[in-house]
């Protein structure tokens, strides 16, 4: 795989860690630990794709999708939470670009969302 993604997480420490292991499965990886940052990134750098926490400060995971789907038409997201209870929003749903696996922090180990990732980018 031979795609860039934008790894968005306000915590260092899952950031770094879905960072690395998406790096060592060949993907480019840039990271940010806001949504300002992302926004920031995305207009530098052409990423095929963003892992998303939407607890951030400031601009939320899901406003910053939002934004990022207005600016960027082919950019796609994945949503990785802590929140267990959270549902895809009506608006989102079904927007093509954003998928509807919605992955639980912790991660038990990164398989599932590398093969999420390659559908999504296939």
């Amino acid at each position: 795989m031979s795609h860039t993604v934008l790894v968005l997480d306000d915590d260092t420490y899952v950031r770094e860690s879905i960072g690395m292991a998406l790096e060592d499965s060949g993907l480019r990886i840039y990271q940010a630990e806001s949504a300002e940052t992302a926004l920031k990134v995305l207009n530098t750098v052409q990423v095929d794709l963003v892992v998303v926490d939407l607890r951030l400060p400031g601009i939320d995971g899901i406003e910053f999708i939002d934004a990022a789907i207005t600016l960027w038409p082919e950019l796609k997201f994945i949503v990785y939470t802590g929140s267990p209870e959270y549902k895809i929003p009506v608006e989102l749903e079904n927007a093509v670009r954003v998928s509807n696996t919605i992955f639980l922090k912790p991660l038990p180990n990164s398989d599932e969302m590398l093969a999420e990732i390659e559908r999504m980018l296939s």
